[in-house]
Protein backbone atom coordinates (compact mmCIF):
# COMPACT_ATOMS: atom_id res chain seq x y z
CA UNK A 1 0.00 0.00 0.00
CA UNK A 2 2.72 2.38 0.69
CA UNK A 3 4.66 1.38 -2.51
CA UNK A 4 1.72 2.46 -4.25
CA UNK A 5 0.94 5.78 -2.68
CA UNK A 6 4.93 6.31 -2.69
CA UNK A 7 4.29 5.38 -6.91
CA UNK A 8 1.70 7.87 -6.82
CA UNK A 9 2.81 10.77 -5.35
CA UNK A 10 5.81 10.45 -7.37
CA UNK A 11 4.42 10.13 -10.46
CA UNK A 12 2.13 13.39 -9.94
CA UNK A 13 5.06 15.52 -8.49
CA UNK A 14 6.76 14.07 -11.86
CA UNK A 15 3.62 15.02 -14.18
CA UNK A 16 3.43 18.48 -11.96
CA UNK A 17 7.32 19.65 -12.83
CA UNK A 18 6.99 18.55 -16.55
CA UNK A 19 3.77 20.94 -16.70
CA UNK A 20 5.67 24.08 -15.61
CA UNK A 21 6.61 25.33 -18.31
CA UNK A 22 3.50 24.96 -20.43
CA UNK A 23 1.18 26.74 -17.90
CA UNK A 24 0.19 30.02 -18.83
CA UNK A 25 1.54 33.22 -16.35
CA UNK A 26 -0.58 33.39 -13.64
CA UNK A 27 -2.78 30.46 -13.92
CA UNK A 28 -1.85 26.99 -11.85
CA UNK A 29 -1.23 24.01 -13.66
CA UNK A 30 -3.93 21.98 -11.32
CA UNK A 31 -6.41 23.38 -9.50
CA UNK A 32 -6.03 23.31 -5.65
CA UNK A 33 -8.35 21.14 -4.96
CA UNK A 34 -6.26 18.55 -6.78
CA UNK A 35 -3.18 19.23 -4.96
CA UNK A 36 -5.47 19.63 -1.22
CA UNK A 37 -6.45 15.86 -2.38
CA UNK A 38 -2.73 14.56 -2.58
CA UNK A 39 -2.23 16.38 0.78
CA UNK A 40 -4.99 14.31 2.01
CA UNK A 41 -3.78 11.05 1.53
CA UNK A 42 -0.22 12.18 2.51
CA UNK A 43 -1.79 13.66 5.69
CA UNK A 44 -3.21 10.02 6.05
CA UNK A 45 -0.23 8.42 5.69
CA UNK A 46 1.64 10.38 7.81
CA UNK A 47 -0.80 9.68 10.69
CA UNK A 48 -0.73 5.60 9.67
CA UNK A 49 3.32 5.87 10.08
CA UNK A 50 3.54 7.24 13.30
CA UNK A 51 0.70 4.58 14.99
CA UNK A 52 2.94 2.03 13.42
CA UNK A 53 6.49 3.83 14.86
CA UNK A 54 7.11 3.85 10.90
CA UNK A 55 9.72 6.57 11.67
CA UNK A 56 11.15 6.47 7.64
CA UNK A 57 7.66 6.41 6.36
CA UNK A 58 6.63 9.34 8.56
CA UNK A 59 9.52 11.55 7.62
CA UNK A 60 9.20 10.73 3.55
CA UNK A 61 5.33 11.38 3.65
CA UNK A 62 5.97 14.41 6.16
CA UNK A 63 8.80 15.46 3.46
CA UNK A 64 6.40 14.90 0.19
CA UNK A 65 3.60 16.85 2.16
CA UNK A 66 6.12 20.10 2.72
CA UNK A 67 6.71 19.62 -0.89
CA UNK A 68 3.51 19.87 -2.00
CA UNK A 69 3.15 22.53 0.30
CA UNK A 70 5.93 24.49 -1.49
CA UNK A 71 4.28 23.46 -4.71
CA UNK A 72 0.83 24.99 -3.90
CA UNK A 73 2.83 28.49 -2.48
CA UNK A 74 4.72 28.93 -5.68
CA UNK A 75 1.36 27.78 -7.90
CA UNK A 76 -1.39 29.38 -6.05
CA UNK A 77 -0.97 33.14 -6.11
CA UNK A 78 -4.23 34.06 -6.86
CA UNK A 79 -7.45 31.36 -6.48
CA UNK A 80 -11.08 31.91 -6.03
CA UNK A 81 -10.89 29.70 -2.87
CA UNK A 82 -7.98 32.01 -1.06
CA UNK A 83 -8.71 35.41 0.47
CA UNK A 84 -4.73 35.90 0.15
CA UNK A 85 -1.11 33.60 -1.64
CA UNK A 86 -1.18 30.42 -0.47
CA UNK A 87 2.59 31.45 0.87
CA UNK A 88 0.89 33.42 3.04
CA UNK A 89 -0.56 30.48 4.96
CA UNK A 90 2.12 28.35 4.63
CA UNK A 91 4.56 30.54 5.96
CA UNK A 92 2.35 31.63 8.85
CA UNK A 93 0.18 27.98 9.57
CA UNK A 94 2.13 25.33 8.02
CA UNK A 95 6.38 25.91 8.20
CA UNK A 96 7.13 25.24 11.49
CA UNK A 97 4.36 22.77 12.50
CA UNK A 98 5.87 20.72 9.63
CA UNK A 99 9.78 21.72 10.83
CA UNK A 100 8.43 20.50 14.19
CA UNK A 101 6.90 17.22 13.21
CA UNK A 102 10.10 16.29 11.11
CA UNK A 103 12.43 16.96 14.33
CA UNK A 104 10.49 14.66 16.71
CA UNK A 105 10.27 12.25 13.85
CA UNK A 106 14.07 12.32 13.31
CA UNK A 107 14.71 11.93 17.46
CA UNK A 108 11.70 9.15 17.10
CA UNK A 109 10.06 11.04 19.94
CA UNK A 110 6.60 9.44 19.07
CA UNK A 111 4.76 11.60 22.26
CA UNK A 112 6.21 14.84 20.06
CA UNK A 113 5.60 13.42 17.03
CA UNK A 114 1.83 12.49 17.78
CA UNK A 115 1.60 16.60 19.78
CA UNK A 116 3.08 18.09 16.08
CA UNK A 117 0.94 15.95 13.85
CA UNK A 118 -2.20 17.03 15.86
CA UNK A 119 -1.14 20.43 15.39
CA UNK A 120 -0.47 20.38 11.60
CA UNK A 121 -3.95 18.88 11.45
CA UNK A 122 -5.16 21.91 13.62
CA UNK A 123 -3.53 24.05 11.35
CA UNK A 124 -4.38 22.70 8.02
CA UNK A 125 -7.91 23.09 9.43
CA UNK A 126 -7.80 26.58 10.51
CA UNK A 127 -6.16 27.43 7.03
CA UNK A 128 -9.77 25.80 6.34
CA UNK A 129 -11.70 27.40 8.09
CA UNK A 130 -9.66 30.91 7.15
CA UNK A 131 -10.82 30.24 3.66
CA UNK A 132 -14.76 28.76 4.26
CA UNK A 133 -13.50 25.49 2.91
CA UNK A 134 -16.03 22.92 4.63
CA UNK A 135 -13.39 19.89 3.90
CA UNK A 136 -11.54 19.11 7.19
CA UNK A 137 -8.27 17.27 7.96
CA UNK A 138 -8.87 14.35 10.33
CA UNK A 139 -6.74 12.76 12.57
Amino acid sequence: MKVLVMGIIVIMMMLADGCQAEKPIGEPFKDLSEQMDVLAILQGSIGTDLQKNDWEGASNMTRSMDSVLKICSEDFIKHQRLKEPFREFYERKMERSIGSLLRSIRRRDSVAARKSYEFLVKRCNSCHNENDVAERAHL
